[in-house]
Formats: structure tokens, sequence, C-alpha cells
């Protein structure tokens, strides 16, 4: 006899037998029992979690002789039919290849046939999201009114690609990833009932390596067998599967916290000279790390479905490095991993993000102990700072460039005017100095409001005031003097109330904050003004000269006439004789 493979042989046969679904089938069971069966059913899910499997089920439990019931006997001709594919009345129609509008019309004119030996037709169409635009309307109609015998499931991994239309028209279960200890207690079943020997670590890294699908875990579980000589141990199928295992990784780790990039890359040289696959260190590197930070976060693996590792060496790797780092060390292999698929040498890609996660200082993959919050505010402060001088000097332009365009289109005036000047601006005075010296009462005070800043959690103004100096203190003022003028100017222009008021806290007096900067430019002499220019003198009237003796009666009358009304103001007379 031919051999079946173990997910075969395994396959669940009634609702009962599933694994990580009591869910679905507790609510199919009930829908059975109650005569209340639906038309069309939406199953959706991660793969090899029993979805074509309990279309199977749901078949054979409307077809059953001894039916509808939840528990088929699997015995009758109509279950065996069902079990072996040769039942007539269960169609099981592959999406993938039968996705055109031409196979959906073909299943439209069969669905209106009665059933040949059971009660119920039921299609089971697989892998649903692969069929057409054209082919999901032409099922439409089928799926929202089809005849009283017909049952259609749909099943497909991907749900979202399914169309509103048909998913309204069905009943949904979503099946869940199974997990990491209900896929090892089917495979201690399976082993047990093969007569095989298997150590617990061995079916838990199969557990692990499935990632959800107990299919998935019954393919590894008969690759792994073939090769376990009546004993399944962890280091076979570690090398059945071309998995790293724990003691590289935690070399890799150990290597990366003491900074010996020579360490790691001999480890990296032994792996691959066993033949192991660089994309495989990378994961279960990321997976350490991604246990240890879970570790950290919670104490405990558990619930967790997580890279089984023992307590002992999580308490000891897990004081190597911070949260931050974890995460930081977990972005830079992820980010290895995607420069694999495109990369000519992923050997050297591998090397670069170990050399970077174990010189964190030059690549700055991690983030350094160091850092401090009150250095980042600093920075912060020193960029506000020259951002309030650009911001000033750029305030100051478009009044010099109006004064300008006045100017120019200011109207020609017949008489001279003396142009406006702005006036200089006056060169800013320095901040008194104290006149008093400074006592020990005195630089309290400055202690004091130091550490209450810190306190208050306000540390921009802290990172601001700690590179000031004291410079003293009198009945009203408080000094103090800064290196440069621009973080002088920034807390004289941003922080001053706020410092004045907790001044007054701690002194219970009203002081007023001077601060002062020890290179503070001196501003240029204002430029001597303009010598005013003298208006040009206005042109002389013409003088018209007329002979009134010499002209005619008639002509000389009118002029005559404007003499008497305007007189000299017009013309000028002169009379030769």
């Amino acid at each position: 006899m031919a051999y079946i493979a173990l997910y075969r042989k395994w396959r669940p046969g009634t609702f009962g037998d599933l694994v990580g679904q009591e869910h679905i089938s507790r609510t199919l069971s009930n829908a059975i029992n109650t005569g209340r069966i639906g038309h069309a059913y939406l199953f959706s899910g991660p793969r090899g979690t029993g979805k074509t499997s309990t279309a199977k089920i749901l078949a054979k439990a409307l077809n059953c002789e001894h039916g509808p019931t939840p528990e088929p006997c699997g015995q009758c001709p109509a279950c065996k039919k069902i079990n072996d594919g040769s039942s007539m009345d269960v169609f099981e129609i592959d999406a993938a290849s039968n996705r055109g509008i031409d196979e959906i019309r073909d299943l439209r004119e069969t669905v209106k046939f009665a059933p040949v030996d059971g009660r119920y037709k039921v299609y089971i169409i697989d892998e649903v999201h692969m069929l057409t635009t054209e082919a999901f309307n032409a099922l439409l109609k089928t799926l929202e009114e089809p005849p009283a015998h017909v049952v259609f499931i749909l099943a497909t991994t991907e749900a979202h690609k399914v169309p509103p239309t048909i998913q309204s028209r069905c009943q949904r279960y979503d099946f869940k990833r199974i997990t990491v200890e209900e896929i090892r207690g089917r495979l201690e079943k399976v082993v047990s009932e093969m007569g095989l020997q298997a150590e617990d670590e061995a079916l838990s890294m199969i557990a692990i390596q499935a990632d959800g699908g107990l299919r998935d875990a019954l393919s590894l579980l008969d690759q792994c067998s073939a090769l376990a000589d009546g004993e399944l141990t962890a280091a076979r199928v570690r090398q059945t599967l071309g998995l790293i295992g724990h003691d590289w990784i935690y070399k890799l780790t150990e290597a990366i916290y003491a900074h010996k990039s020579q360490t790691a890359l001999a480890v990296l040289a032994d792996l691959l000279r066993d033949g192991k696959d660089l994309k495989q260190v990378l994961t279960e590197l990321s997976l350490h790390l991604r246990s240890l930070m879970i570790y950290q976060a919670t104490g405990t693996l558990a619930q967790m479905d997580l890279y089984a590792e023992p307590d002992e060496v999580l308490q000891e790797q897990g004081k190597f490095f911070s949260g931050e780092e974890i995460m930081a060390m977990i972005k830079r292999l992820h980010e290895a991993l995607t420069e694999l698929k495109w990369s000519p040498q992923p050997r050297i890609t591998v090397e670069v993000a170990l050399m970077s996660l174990c010189n964190p200082a030059v690549s700055g993959a991690v983030p350094q102990a160091g850092n401090t919050a009150a250095a980042d505010d600093g920075r912060l402060a020193q960029l506000e700072a020259k951002l309030s001088q650009m911001a000033a000097q750029l305030a100051a332009r478009p009044a010099v460039a109006t004064g300008g365009a006045a100017k120019a289109s200011a109207p020609a005036s017949p008489r001279p005017v003396a142009a406006s000047r702005p006036a200089a601006a006056p060169t800013p005075a320095m901040p008194p100095e104290p006149a008093v010296p400074i006592t020990a009462c005195d630089a309290e005070v400055w202690d004091n409001l130091l550490k209450t800043l810190k306190e208050r959690n306000k540390m921009p103004v802290f990172a601001c005031m700690n590179q000031g100096q004291f410079a003293g203190m009198s009945d009203t003022q408080f000094f103090v003097k800064f290196k440069g003028v621009l973080m002088a100017d920034l807390a004289m222009r941003n922080y001053r109330s706020v410092l004045e008021g907790l001044l007054q806290e701690l002194t219970g007096r009203p002081l007023r904050l001077h601060c002062s900067g020890e290179d503070m430019p001196i501003m240029p002499p204002p430029q001597p003004a303009k010598k005013k220019m003298a208006p040009p003198p206005p042109p002389e009237e013409p003088t018209i000269h007329v002979d009134l003796d010499s002209m005619p009666p008639e002509e000389r009358a009118p002029l005559e006439k404007a003499f008497e009304i305007f007189g000299d103001h017009v013309v000028e007379i002169e009379d030769d004789k």
C-alpha cells in the first residue's frame, strides 16, 4: 500500500478532532442540531488551520446516513465517498485554477439538479479570493438565492480580497492560529500512535517552526521522522530543518555584548561552513532578542508562543542590554533581512549587520546609555537661540526695504525736502554687574533653582540655565553669566518669567533676572548722515516785449484791456520810447 503523508492520515474526521477551533466546531454543531443550516459559509484564516477539513466534516454531517448529525459516522457509503473524493454530491473547486467566468457559469448550470445520493449538494470553493471580478458577479445571484438542497462553502486565506457583496451573503467563520501548546499536544499523540520516541524539545521546535499551522507541523514531523531511526531528538530536528540552535545564538549574543566583532564573524563563518542559511541566522537571533525583550517586560514567556529558551539564560543575558537597545538591535536585524532579498553578496550584508551591533558607537545602531535627556535639551536650547537670532535679523530686513521703497516712490516736489533717515539702533547696554560678592547663601539659591527645574521636569529651561554661571544677587536682582550671547538671549526672551517666578518662590522676594554673554558683539557706529543738497533755483519766467505804438488799433485795444486786469503778473511791457 502506498505511503500516506501524516497530514493526510491525521486529517480531522469529526468536529471533535479539530484542534484549536472549538468556537467554530461548537457553533456548527449547534446549527446542525437545531436545523438552522445556512446556504453559504465563508471560512477564513491562516493556512493549515482546518478550513477545508471543516468544510468536508460539514459535508459529511449533512449527508451522513445517520444525519444530519454533528458526529458523522465515517463508515456509511456517503461518508466514505466524501472522504475519498468520489461523492457525486460534494464538489471541491480550486478557485486558483478555475477562476474564470466560464467555470462559474458551468457551476450555475449544475446547481439546479437534485442531489444524487445524499440530502445536500455541497460546493467547496477553495482560495475563493482568486476568482475574477466577472466570476464573482456571475456567482452573486446564485449565492444569494440557491436551491434549498445546495450549500456553498467558500474558503480563503485572504478574506479582505473577497468582495463585500459576497461576504454579506455568507455566514463568516474566522479560523485562528493554533498555539504552540496545542500543536505540541497533537504531535505527542501522533508520535505515540506511530510508536516513535521523541524528545519534548524536538516537538517544541517543530511546533514553533509550524508558525500556527497544524498541517505544516505534521509535514515537518513527517520530514524529521524519516531520519529519526526510532528516536526523534532535538539535534536531529535542528539538523533536518536547518536550524541554528540555541548555543550558537547565545555565543553571538555574548559577542555583541562584549563588542567582539572578530568572535561574531567567526561564529558566522562556522555556521556557514555547516551549511546554515543566512536568513535563518538573522531570524533566530531576532527571535532570541525578542524573548529577552518580553522577559524583561513581563518576567515570563508563558502564553507568548516565543522562541523556547530556559529561564536561567534569559535572566543572565537579559542584563546585557536595556529595552531600548534590544528594540534598536531588532530593528537593525530586520533591515538586514530586507536587504538580503536584493543584495548581490548576502554574506557581506549579514557581516555588516553583526559588526554594527558589536560597534554601536560607530554605526549608531544601538543608542548609548550616556546620552542623557539633559544633553539633548541643551542642544535643543542652542538651536532655539540660533533660530531666535535669525528671526530677529529677518524681521529687521523688511523695515529697511520699506524705507528704501518709500524713498524711491516719493513724488517729486518743487522745493527740496530733507530726506528722513531712521536712527541707528543703539548699542545694547550690558546688564549691570552685582554690587555684592557671592555668598554661600546666594550660591545655595542657585543650586536650589537648578534642582527645582529638574524636579519639575522643566528640562529645556534646566538645560539652558545649566550652561550658565551664577554671578551673584542683590536685594532686587539676580545675575547669570553665559559663555555666549545666544544662550543669554534665549534665557531672557523665553524663560525669564518662569525663572523669576521660581526665584520669588525660593527667596520670598521678587528678583529681576539679568543674563549676560561674554561674546556679546559690539554694534557698529551709526553711519553719518548724508549732506543735504540745495534745491535747484526755479527757472526764470520769460519776458515778452510788446510795442503798443506800432500795433494797429484793433489789436492794441484787447492787450491794453488785459494789462488793466492782470498787470505785470502776466507780461512785462517795455516801451522803446
